[in-house]
């Protein structure tokens, strides 16, 4: 999947926009994803493309 904007909150910065990730859970509107890197974060399903 291919995020559709900058993942970040507050200080902390995951992934920036058009970076491939790999969804990894999914729990209603929230999903955790990895990036190429094998670092996991939150994002919301409406920001990926």
């Amino acid at each position: 999947m291919t995020l559709n904007k900058d993942a970040k909150f507050g200080k902390s910065f995951w992934a920036s926009k058009g970076e491939k990730v790999k969804v990894v859970g999914i729990s209603g509107n929230a999903i955790t994803c990895e990036n190429k890197k094998g670092l996991k974060f939150p994002c919301n399903i409406k920001d990926l493309e």
